[in-house]
């Protein structure tokens, strides 16, 4: 019996592709080369990004498709109906760029801080008023991060310092702190 095709259709960390082990037979094609990615027709399940459109067309190419895997949070490119109806399953792993997405809120949180963007424009217009964009210093602060608990936990540990999560349904106004705690859960319905 032959190995199941699995088709990479992007570059993906050498980790990954190490986990799929030998039982498989691991096939790459560019994704973003329609002809080559039309040209699937055996593979069993194709692995991508972000810029490999997997439509209905491309679903129709590959008979033995079962499994369309976004390495990734979005699924935007991926035709989710065309592929329900050619019994694909269509999966995703939104926690795989966690800790690049909380890196980024964290040089976004330091770049606001320190005033970094208007500095930039300041020394890009020809004036350099350094005294203007001294900014905080972040050490030993609390910040409020509106993002997912992950996030919020990875981006917290990147800078050392404490940090509270809201969401959109966490009320705007709190009831008063007791014994040095405050709620942070979102308002009951």
């Amino acid at each position: 019996m032959s190995k199941p095709v699995v088709l990479i259709a992007e570059e993906l960390s050498p980790a990954t592709i190490d986990a799929l082990g030998p039982d498989f037979d691991i096939r790459t094609v560019d994704g973003a080369d329609r002809p080559a990615l039309l040209a699937i027709g055996d593979a069993d399940a194709i692995l991508i990004r972000s810029a490999t459109k997997v439509d209905a067309e491309a679903i129709a190419a590959a008979s033995n498709l079962k499994v369309v895997a976004r390495a990734g949070v979005g699924l935007d490119n991926v035709d989710i109906k065309a592929a329900t109806a050619a019994g694909v399953m269509v999966v995703n792993a939104p926690t795989s760029n966690i800790i690049s997405a909380a890196e980024l809120t964290v040089g976004h949180i330091l770049s606001l801080a320190r005033h970094i963007p208007a500095a930039h424009a300041s020394l890009a217009a020809g004036a350099w008023k350094r005294s203007s964009f001294t900014g905080t210093e972040l050490f030993e602060r609390r910040s409020a991060l509106s993002a997912s608990a992950a996030l919020e936990r990875s981006s917290r540990r990147g800078c050392g310092t404490s940090a509270s999560r809201s969401s959109p349904a966490t009320p705007t106004s709190r009831p008063p702190a007791r014994n040095g705690f405050r709620r942070h859960a979102a308002a009951a319905g």
